[in-house]
C-alpha cells in the first residue's frame, strides 16, 4: 500500500465515525471500556502511563484513581471495577466516589 491510499483509508474511516456520531448524536462507543483505559491511542495508556509518572505529575493521586479520573473525563467505564486483559493479573481501579472526594470538578451539574 502506498502512503497515500494509507491516508485516504485513514481519512474514510475517520469520516465515517465523525458522520456517525453527527447523525446519531451518540459517542463512538466502538471499543470498551477496558480497551481504552488500557490503550487509548498509541500515548495514551491511562493504566500504563500511570507507572510513569511520580505522584506530583499525578497531582497526588495514587495509580488506580489517576486512570479512574481519566475515564471519568471520556465518560466512560463507571460500571469498571478492575481491570483484567491479562487474567492471572487483575488490576483494581478506584471507584468513582474516591475519584469524586479528590476532584469534586467531575461532578455531574445538577
Amino acid at each position: 500500500m502506498c502512503p497515500n491510499q494509507a491516508i485516504v483509508t485513514i481519512a474514510h474511516h475517520l469520516l465515517v465515525v465523525v458522520w456517525y456520531v453527527l447523525t446519531k448524536h451518540e459517542p463512538y462507543r466502538h471499543y470498551s471500556s477496558e480497551w481504552i483505559a488500557y490503550r487509548v491511542g498509541a500515548t495514551h495508556k491511562y493504566l500504563t502511563w500511570s507507572w510513569a509518572l511520580d505522584e506530583e505529575q499525578r497531582q497526588g493521586m495514587t495509580r488506580p484513581q489517576f486512570a479512574r479520573y481519566y475515564l471519568m473525563r471520556l465518560g466512560i467505564g463507571d460500571e469498571l471495577k478492575r481491570m483484567a486483559l491479562n487474567p492471572q493479573f487483575p488490576y483494581r481501579l478506584a471507584s468513582v466516589e474516591e475519584v469524586l472526594a479528590l476532584k469534586p470538578e467531575l461532578r455531574p451539574l445538577e
